[in-house]
């Protein structure tokens, strides 16, 4: 297939059939996902990570294994610290932490690796707009100091 734009010089051509690299379908269950939103890439591992928005939990690929990151792998949702609310983004770095976008709580998590509770590092739990509160954080990413970066409605 060959779309012409105006947007991207030149003819773009991609094929007409994927590879599925995650999940198995709609569902609940450890291969499943249900409305995956945030993918990270971390460049020294090469693990891919998942914001699986309604199953509450961030999923982690690494040579056909599908491990559960952050949240609960049975799709539960919460706030307390061993809970995600709808996560809508991922950050990971090399040493296999995860900083978790958990919208519905309104804060940034921070998970380190195979823990089975969370960080919160930025927000309070409360929408607004002080400078502690988000009001619906939907991306996160830190820069080359450590820096925490989110982006908020």
């Amino acid at each position: 297939m060959y779309k012409q734009s105006s947007d991207c010089p030149g003819n773009l051509k991609w094929s007409t059939t994927g590879i599925t690299i995650i999940g198995n379908g709609y569902g609940s269950g450890p291969d499943q996902l249900q409305f995956p939103q945030g993918l990270f890439i971390e460049p020294k591992t090469q693990i891919l990570y998942v914001a699986d928005v309604s199953n509450n939990r961030v999923q982690r690929y690494q040579n056909g294994e599908i491990k559960t990151a952050a949240g609960q792998a049975n799709a539960s949702s919460g706030s307390t610290s061993d809970k995600l609310n709808g996560p809508r983004d991922v950050f990971a770095d090399e040493n296999e932490n995860v900083f978790v976008v958990d919208a519905g709580n309104q804060r940034i998590q921070f998970w380190e690796k195979n823990a089975k509770h969370g960080k919160t590092v930025a927000g309070n739990g409360s929408a607004g707009s002080a400078l502690n509160e988000f009001n619906y954080p939907i991306r996160v990413l830190l820069d080359s100091k450590k820096n925490i970066i989110v982006a908020d409605f």
